[in-house]
């Protein structure tokens, strides 16, 4: 405002109470006063600009500050969704080829269970061939041997109905010495007589308890080879069993994956556009923060001239030569109520109410209102019909137009009243649940995390558990493949001692039964004769024979040294007997003692390896599970912290919107009041105003 138009409007106001002038008030200091007072009202209302403008200032550092952090924030986001998603992708390549991996190995397992089976099956259909063949040799014997035992002749034996099958025994039986082949046959085919039965009888029992013994031995091995196959079938079906398991989890948890890995890749998009969006915001609140404070520096330098400009105007009306002047000028009051102000070019009359309603709607217009361009439009119109009413001074004016104007913006400001405080109304309402939420969210994040830590605790120990139960099943399947092998060893090394052995016995034996069939005398008589029809009493008769043919030959002293000779070899041979005997008994029951064991420990570890894969399969469903679990965490965890982003947003956008409303509420209310009680004033005055 111009120093002109304040000294004008309180020169007006001045005119308007002329009264007041003729009863003596100085006008010149009224003046002043006015001045001094508009010029702590523009003082006030730049400090209030300024404590606005603070404020703005505050909302400014404050609004950046938090967008910054939301883009910090964001970011962060950012990286972790864009490592999730590389981890999600190269677990799903991984699950993928351990399928394929797994199909490998179950197609393997598969293939060698039917080697094995088509192998077993060949070789259980050689065991009943074999086991048949010689279960009906060994009948045939069993049949043959009692009626030698009865003295029957060769001739006779021929006519039996197993006649035949035993001549096929005697002729393709391998274990049998090429002499006693021909003396078995000359026997049988030839009829010969039954004094040679005795020494046919020994050969054909021999015969008989080396099929028993080699069936035994084959039974052995079938038993072995079956629970063998048994122990390999069961693997190798579990072996399946846990591949196809691990090909429908993996293959599910691979479908899962894909899933998330198309959400993350959403959630990526999201959080860029988001960062993106609070990028432009941050941009625009700069913007908007630099020009506020461009256009309150303006501000700030208009009110501070004009301050400066009705101090100086005061100073000027104030200094003891203008006081001087303005005496000379106007020596009395009565004569300016006389000759009226010519400067106003206006007189006295009953218009000085309109003139006081010009004056405080332009005190209105000079003050930071909203509707300044109304009121400029109102000031413009009373200009006129006040030039109007001077220029026909007896002509009457109505204000009708301006009174309607004025009732017109007192609605206006009264609705803008009303709306200012649904807004705020509305405002803190927002702020209230918006905090209630934001406190909701917290609340749902620090939950959903103590689920993601207490899964990721619970995954890691059935990782360890379900690894320390493989590595104790890889290392009990080598322990019994171990002792498999070593018992394999053992058998054979029994199997080929205990034939060494019988070898042996047969061969003493059959050495000891050459010297009692050449050498006849006393010592062989002194041996007990268990049995008539025993090898012994067989020998006894070929040594009687040979000693009477010899008996010419040798003299008496001859005849004891030989046979005390000949009875300490036969007593060595029986002592070797002896031992070797105790000795396979020693051995069979190692060997007894030693399959037993072995099937002990089979058997225990085919429970103890059932028991570690049962719980293996089940510690693998427990950590799938989980992991399934895991996943749905960090999806609701990532959906909790995106709500509570929301939350974040929605309450700053609230400050921004909010914030400059709620801190100059009252402001801005008494600014309205104080406007529609200026208005409400002015038209009272033109309503009493008739020209």
């Amino acid at each position: 405002m111009s120093v002109y138009n304040v000294v004008l409007l309180a020169l007006c106001v001045c005119g308007a109470g002329a009264s007041s002038a003729a009863l003596g008030a100085n006008p010149i200091r009224k003046v002043v006063t006015l001045m001094q007072n508009m010029q702590a009202e523009v003082e006030a209302e730049l400090k209030k600009e300024e404590e606005l403008f603070e404020k703005f200032m505050c909302f400014c550092k404050g609004g950046t500050a938090e967008t910054a952090k939301a883009i910090e924030d964001g970011k962060a986001k950012i990286d972790e969704l864009a490592a999730k998603q590389k981890s999600e992708e190269a677990t799903k390549s991984q699950l993928e080829q351990e399928v394929i991996d797994h199909k490998t190995d179950r197609e393997n397992a598969k293939a060698d269970l039917a080697e094995a089976t088509s192998l077993r099956q060949k070789e259980k259909s050689e065991f009943d061939a074999l086991a048949a063949d010689a279960k009906t040799n060994i009948e045939g014997l069993a049949s043959a041997i009692p009626a030698i035992e009865k003295g029957m002749g060769g001739a006779n034996f021929l006519q039996l109905p197993f006649a035949k099958r035993v001549i096929h025994i005697v002729e393709s039986f391998s274990d049998m010495d090429v002499v006693d082949r021909r003396t078995v046959m000359a026997f049988l085919q030839n009829g010969e007589e039954s004094e040679g039965s005795g020494e046919i009888l020994g050969i054909m029992k021999q015969m008989k308890e080396s099929m028993e013994a080699n069936l035994k031995d084959a039974t052995d091995q079938e038993n072995t080879a079956a629970a063998g196959f048994a122990e390999l079938e069961a693997s190798k079906k579990k072996e399946i069993e846990v591949a196809t398991e691990a090909i429908e989890t993996k293959t599910l948890r691979s479908g899962e994956l894909a899933v998330a890995v198309v959400q993350t890749k959403d959630e990526l998009e999201d959080e860029t556009e988001g960062v993106a969006e609070n990028e432009k915001m941050a941009e625009q609140l700069k913007e908007q923060c630099a020009s506020k404070a461009k256009s309150h520096e303006t501000l700030k330098k208009e009110k501070t001239d004009e301050i400066a400009a009705i101090s100086d105007a005061i100073g000027i009306l104030n200094d003891d030569d203008a006081l001087d002047v303005f005496k000379k000028a106007m020596p009395s009051s009565a004569a300016l109520v006389q000759h009226g102000m010519a400067f106003l070019q206006k007189s006295v009359h009953s218009a000085s109410k309109a003139v006081k309603a010009q004056a405080l709607l332009e005190t209105l217009a000079q003050k930071n209102v909203p509707h300044k361009q109304e009121l400029h439009l109102m000031l413009y119109t009373m200009k006129s019909k006040l030039k109007l009413a001077d220029k026909h001074r007896h002509k009457t004016q109505k204000f009708d137009e301006i009174i309607k104007a004025v009732d017109e913006m007192v609605g206006v400001l009264g609705k803008e009243q009303d709306e200012d405080d649904k807004q705020k109304e509305f405002c803190q309402d927002e702020f209230d649940k918006a905090d209630d939420e934001k406190k909701v969210a917290e609340d749902n994040v620090a939950k959903i995390t103590a689920e993601i830590e207490e899964a990721q605790d619970t995954i890691g120990i059935l990782t360890e558990e379900i690894k320390a139960l493989s590595e104790s099943v890889a290392a009990l399947d080598k322990s019994v493949v171990v002792a498999t092998a070593q018992r394999k060893e053992e058998h054979e090394e029994y199997t080929a001692a205990a034939q060494m052995s019988q070898a042996a016995i047969e061969l003493v034996g059959k050495a000891k039964k050459r010297l009692e069939k050449f050498y006849g005398g006393a010592f062989v008589q002194t041996k007990a004769v268990p049995d008539n029809n025993s090898f012994i009493s067989f020998a006894q008769v070929r040594a009687h024979a040979r000693m009477r043919d010899e008996a010419d030959e040798d003299d008496s002293d001859s005849d004891d040294q030989q046979s005390k000779k000949e009875g300490g070899v036969i007593a060595m041979m029986d002592g070797i007997i002896h031992d070797l005997e105790m000795d396979m008994k020693d051995s069979e029951n190692e060997e007894k003692s030693a399959a037993e064991d072995y099937a002990k420990l089979m058997a225990d570890s085919q429970e103890t390896r059932t028991q570690d894969s049962k719980s293996i399969s089940d510690k693998m469903a427990a950590k799938a599970d989980g992991e399934d679990k895991l996943v749905d965490a960090k999806d609701a965890g990532a959906k909790a912290d995106e709500a509570l982003l929301l939350v974040k947003k929605q309450i700053a956008d609230l400050h921004a919107s909010c914030d400059f409303l709620i801190q100059n509420y009252a402001m801005r209310k008494d600014a309205r009041a104080a406007e529609v009680d200026g208005l409400k004033n002015a038209k009272a005055m033109l309503q009493g105003a008739v020209m």
